[in-house]
């Protein structure tokens, strides 16, 4: 299984972290082990240019893989970076597991497209680099005004719970009231009194907590 070629590949290299390429060939799902060129290989990896060459060669690369020998177990702000440069899926190694992270665009600076771009994107994504996937699925515009409520009735299913606003902390979600009566937007509590969300004819961003989102706010949850 190639789960088990790239769990022995992470061994094999620890201290340093291992790297390599989930490549699909004719036979199928293959792994193609790299050597990590990093001038610190228990901090970074470095991959020859060539040994994508040769990935590529195979078949459809489809991942890339390396290791957190020791590390935490989703990715860093460089690994970010780098993925979204790679334009590919990144499975990390992490304590004898396999974390698989989707390539999604930063967090920040995202054009509004409902159903595709928006405040539930936003969401999904941020819960998805900090290792928690959540479903997607079709939300018609102004589904609030149609006697909807997709957060309400989804979170706890989701294994959310709520609670009490003076309670929050950096990663909770705040699930606000914006321009309806009907809880239809979703913002991500960053600590030290900011958010993060994403609301219509806007880019995605961090602001403040302001008295203005608090009033707006519908609950809090976890």
């Amino acid at each position: 299984m190639i789960s088990n070629d790239i769990l022995a590949h992470a061994r094999q290299c620890a201290p340093a972290e291992s790297c390599g390429y989930v490549v699909r060939t004719a036979r199928g799902i293959r792994y193609f082990p790299c050597e990590n060129l990093s001038a610190e290989p228990t901090m970074y990896f470095r991959i020859s240019p060539k040994e994508y060459l040769k990935a590529l060669a195979a078949g459809e690369v489809v991942a890339l893989v390396h290791s957190h020998p020791g590390g935490l177990p989703f990715l860093s702000s460089g690994d970010r970076t780098l993925q979204i440069q790679t334009a590919l899926a990144w499975w990390l190694v992490c304590d004898e597991q396999i974390y698989k992270f989707r390539c999604v665009p930063h967090l920040t600076g995202r054009q509004f497209e409902h159903g595709v771009t928006d405040c539930y994107t936003l969401f999904r994504d941020a819960y998805h680099l900090a290792g928690i996937d959540l479903p997607d699925f079709h939300r018609e515009d102004d589904w609030w005004d149609e006697g909807k409520n997709l957060y309400l009735d989804n979170l706890e299913e989701n294994g959310f719970y709520q609670v009490h606003a003076d309670k929050a902390q950096p990663g909770d979600v705040l699930i606000c009231c914006f321009g309806s009566p009907t809880a239809n937007h979703a913002a991500i509590y960053c600590g030290g009194g900011e958010l993060l969300h994403h609301i219509p004819d806007q880019l995605s961003k961090r602001e403040r907590y302001t008295d203005k989102w608090q009033r707006r706010t519908h609950s809090l949850w976890r």
